[in-house]
């Protein structure tokens, strides 16, 4: 941008700055989940949760807390690793979650977005329920995060019937994994696989539709775009392609997204 200082507004993490001239602004919703925490109780009762949030939602944690524990629910937060703070969770990163997942009967998130809590119930395999306190509702997305996994687990056996593959790596920043893309690339290669590399800003169906010969895609700038997209051929994020290897050398792939982080 030829900026000589950049703001990065709203992705509150446990430090105050990642680079020199990158100043990071913790931007919070002021939104009250009282309503939609008492309406939980009876859903909850007498069950131990995990309550986890997004980076908006992090300052009403405490007051959520205190409501379900005095409603007989058994809450737990996560200790933060990483960037991540107690009880904070990413689209793609779930420490906090992930840890607590032999402690825990379910998982409790503060906010509106199925996009995260989809993500914790796929990374732990429990139940997950969203507290959204903009239409005032408890939902679960337990069978929403099955769809996403069953919709990712067809395309990694897709794409095991591929010949050639084209390994894309994001020029976005923060999605330039270079290294896994060239270790992928090689190990494609000791199956006798084709493989191209590719590097893009967007990664979206129409762009891969004008990448001929290729017949399934690997990305590695952000899982998510796998999970949560529709595209023609097989476009495989990072743990759809460590399970595609697991396939190839006739090994199990349960569990492949139980992982405390999917990059």
């Amino acid at each position: 941008l030829g900026s000589e200082i950049q703001f990065n507004i709203g992705h509150t993490i446990n430090t105050e700055s990642l680079e020199k001239n990158l100043v990071l602004i913790d931007a919070f919703d002021d939104v009250e989940f009282d309503s939609v925490a008492q309406k939980c109780l009876d859903l909850l009762k007498g069950k131990v949760i995990s309550l986890v949030t997004d980076s908006q939602h992090l300052h009403q944690v405490d007051k959520v807390e205190k409501i379900l524990t005095d409603g007989g629910i058994n809450v737990k937060i996560g200790k933060g690793k990483g960037q991540l703070n107690d009880g904070q969770v990413f689209g793609c990163e779930f420490y906090p979650a992930s840890q607590l997942k032999k402690e825990v009967d379910a998982y409790v998130f503060l906010g509106q977005s199925n996009f995260h809590a989809a993500g914790i119930a796929l990374s732990t395999n429990l139940p997950t329920y969203v507290l959204d306190p903009y239409f005032n509702e408890v939902r679960e997305v337990t069978e929403f995060a099955q769809k996403l996994k069953k919709k990712a687990t067809l395309a990694i056996y897709k794409a095991a019937d591929a010949k050639s593959f084209g390994v894309i790596v994001g020029l976005k920043e923060g999605q330039l994994s270079k290294v896994f893309a060239l270790k992928i690339k090689r190990e494609l290669e000791k199956e006798g696989k084709e493989v191209q590399l590719f590097a893009l800003t967007d990664i979206t169906n129409e762009r891969l539709k004008n990448l001929r010969g290729v017949d399934a895609f690997i990305q590695v700038a952000c899982p998510r775009i796998s999970t949560d997209n529709q595209f023609d051929k097989p476009v495989l994020s990072t743990p759809q392609a460590n399970a595609l290897l697991k396939i190839l050398r006739n090994e199990s792939i349960d569990e492949y997204l139980e992982i405390p982080h999917w990059l």
